[in-house]
């Protein structure tokens, strides 16, 4: 049966934060025992740099900030996959400008610069918590350092990375995520409706006009329509997941509301922390962390961009609203059923971390296909939908990978 992350705050500074801001494979193919997450381990001997990586860190600070987000103030899936993708670029580019900017002895520290960046972005995104964020820039500069930063200055770092992270707030400002949306539902046989009570306004119509970060536009890699609402290859699938519904065991059940991801940071939120898990184990310096975590994130904000573009082109009609016998032991997202958001965003996040950490790339994809096997299981989602996430998923993180030729040069902003 699935198990819940455990969630191991290694950092003081995140206890800070949270008091001061108050393609689918078949059901065999399916692991009996879903891959464990990697554990955290703290070193008794001297502090390593790896176990007190600014960027891991701040993640792990942003995981519990949004955690403890209540009502309205709380951000959605797309909001909170933003907030990491604009928080790990502009630590990774502020981190290469401090290594960058190194001269005589003493140089800019690589963690200042980390902080100054990530309370730029983060009180952007969170302005009522920026008491909290500055707290956590003092403890960061007050923190335990490993023997190589000593002739680090982290003040000088913090300058650089504040003025980086002042560089992607304008960009972020830009990039048409709230965008208004001024058309409306089409109306028709297969075709999406809200099923909320009252009925509600769809999630993001607009979203797949974002700017996106490696893409050229959010239909780059629009997949073709799905299978026409009442054809034999529909029905067929249909049935699959009435099936499903009928059949569904209770290991089944435990995946399906695992990866449901609703509560904590969202799915974004759980790849995020397998990412910063597999930082520590392997070992990653501080440009390497961050540079695998923007990959990741941006990778992923891609794939949910192209995703969004292709729910609002077809406006499939959801399972379950085209089958009311078809039982959901989760909620039912409130936008169209085709493609797959959960194999967008987690098939990306765990084909970057598999290429950049080889040994760990088929547990990563069989996490990612169990993600959206885990849809059917629900009842909300076709397997052709799955498919089509997985495939973008796959062309986004390539393109994001073959967009980073070097490897270790900074992000252009957008």
């Amino acid at each position: 049966m699935p198990r819940k992350y455990a969630h191991r705050s290694f950092v003081a500074v995140s206890a800070l934060v949270l008091g001061l801001a108050g393609s689918g494979c078949n059901d065999s193919a399916i692991p009996t025992t879903p891959p464990q997450p990697l554990p955290v381990t703290a070193s008794a001997d001297a502090v390593k740099f790896w176990e007190v990586g600014a960027s891991v860190q701040w993640n792990l600070l942003l995981r519990d900030l949004i955690s403890a987000k209540t009502g309205t103030s709380r951000p959605n899936q797309q909001a909170t996959l933003r907030a990491f993708a604009y928080l790990s670029l502009a630590q990774y580019n502020a981190v290469v400008a401090a290594e960058d900017g190194k001269e005589g002895r003493v140089h800019p520290s690589a963690r200042g610069a980390v902080s100054g960046a990530s309370a730029a972005v983060l009180e952007y995104l969170f302005p009522a918590d920026v008491a909290a964020l500055e707290a956590a820039v003092d403890a960061q500069r007050s923190g335990p350092r490993y023997p190589g930063e000593k002739r680090e200055d982290f003040a000088a770092g913090e300058s650089i990375g504040r003025a980086i992270g002042a560089a992607v707030v304008a960009s972020a400002t830009t990039d048409r995520f709230t965008a208004p949306w001024l058309g409306t539902v089409p109306t028709g046989p297969g075709i999406w409706f809200s099923s909320a009570t009252p009925p509600a306004p769809p999630l993001l119509p607009m979203f797949g006009q974002m700017r996106p970060f490696f893409m050229s536009s959010g239909d780059q890699f629009r997949p073709g329509a799905p299978p026409a609402f009442g054809s034999p290859e529909y029905l067929a699938a249909l049935a699959e997941v009435r099936n499903f519904s009928d059949t569904r065991t209770p290991e089944q059940l435990a995946i399906a509301r695992y990866w449901a991801a609703t509560t904590g940071a969202l799915a974004a939120g759980f790849w995020n922390e397998e990412a910063s898990r597999l930082i520590v184990s392997h070992h990653l310096d501080e440009r390497r962390a961050a540079h695998a975590l923007a990959l990741m994130n941006m990778a992923a904000m891609d794939a949910n961009i192209a995703c969004h573009d292709a729910k609002y082109t077809y406006w499939l009609i959801r399972p379950s609203q085209a089958d009311p016998a078809i039982t959901l032991p989760i909620g039912l997202p409130n936008h169209p059923s085709y493609p797959s958001n959960h194999g967008c965003l987690s098939g990306a996040a765990a084909y970057v971390l598999g290429a950049i950490m080889p040994d760990e790339a088929v547990r990563l994809a069989a996490m990612a296909a169990e993600a959206g096997e885990s849809r059917l299981y629900a009842g909300i989602h076709y397997r052709f939908d799955v498919e089509a996430g997985l495939l973008i998923a796959r062309q986004a993180a390539d393109l994001a990978l073959e967009s980073d030729v070097t490897g270790h040069e900074a992000f252009a902003l957008r």
